[in-house]
């Protein structure tokens, strides 16, 4: 059975084929405060082993192979396995090694993707208990089952080697954007976003409480410029409001009603004349070691 059988079918039509660049471009990147927070959390050791599931086009891959900046860590990385189940999104990740200076691949960095899910590792070419860290951005509510994939994962990790779950959530700090997410949340067919919390069971699983230590979370809240345009490309990134979901006159209708409240605002503007306004967004990290 190939994994795409085990994946959300909203999911599999709503990042079907033809979504993914808009999906690569339309999706914001992590903090880097999140991203120091995971660099420490893993430790400052050479020849780190990371598998990354459900990696979808890579965006947060490239965070972890690229350079150090003022602001980002650079992970010591000799292999990054992408695990994933879209045979779309693992072409857009391959196409986003590209985006990587080529200087920070030169080193004999192993970075590649292959077909598999959050219970279904069995791809990546790694010996059980090798991985310094299994991280999974963006991603972890559509598991179907976490019991099955948490028994993965524990397998894939090393003794007390973490597990990070990671999301991006547009804040709804201010009234207008709360009114957006009020209104875009209302078409999600039902499935299990993250918002929802429903991941949360994984808390109640017998492989959580037996295979690792007690979660530890944080939030970092942090501002992107914006255009109007850009939110609408955001949210037509969502599974649930792709054409496969959304579509005809209802589609019309729709980014109507978005552009209204967008523009309706008020917003604190980055530079008014060219649209660009400052938009909000939690992101929140979990980790879960693996028991020692």
């Amino acid at each position: 059975m190939s994994s795409a059988a085990h994946v959300h079918s909203v999911a599999v039509s709503g990042f079907g084929e033809g979504t993914n660049d808009l999906y690569d471009r339309a999706r914001p990147s992590y903090p880097a405060s999140s991203l120091d927070y995971i660099y420490k959390t893993i430790g400052d050791k050479p020849g780190l082993t990371v598998v990354e599931p459900g990696s979808g086009t890579g965006i947060f891959s490239r965070l972890l192979l690229a350079p150090a900046t003022p602001e980002y860590p650079s992970f010591n990385l000799k292999t990054l396995v992408s695990v994933e189940p879209s045979s779309g999104m693992r072409g857009a990740w391959e196409r986003g090694l590209a985006k990587v200076p080529q200087d920070a691949l030169e080193g004999g960095v192993d970075a590649r993707t292959v077909d598999g899910g959050f219970d279904d590792l069995t791809k990546t070419g790694l010996d059980k208990g090798l991985a310094d860290a299994v991280i999974i951005a963006q991603a972890w509510h559509w598991c179907p089952d976490h019991e099955k994939a948490l028994t993965e994962i524990a397998s894939a990790l090393k003794p007390g080697a973490p597990l990070v779950l990671i999301w991006n959530l547009e804040s709804n700090e201010d009234a207008w954007n709360h009114k957006l997410r009020e209104y875009y949340q209302a078409y999600d067919l039902g499935t299990p976003q993250y918002y929802r919390g429903l991941w949360r069971a994984m808390f109640d699983s017998k492989a959580y409480k037996e295979l690792f230590q007690p979660a530890e979370e944080k939030q970092f809240s942090w501002t992107i410029g914006m255009t109007e345009d850009q939110v609408v490309d955001r949210l037509f990134s969502k599974s649930y409001l792709t054409e496969a979901h959304l579509n005809g006159d209802k589609r019309v209708q729709f980014e109507k009603d978005v552009r209204k409240i967008i523009s309706d605002g008020p917003h604190e503007w980055i530079d008014e004349k060219n649209g660009i306004f400052k938009y909000k967004y939690n992101t929140d990290v979990v980790v879960i070691r693996k028991a020692e």
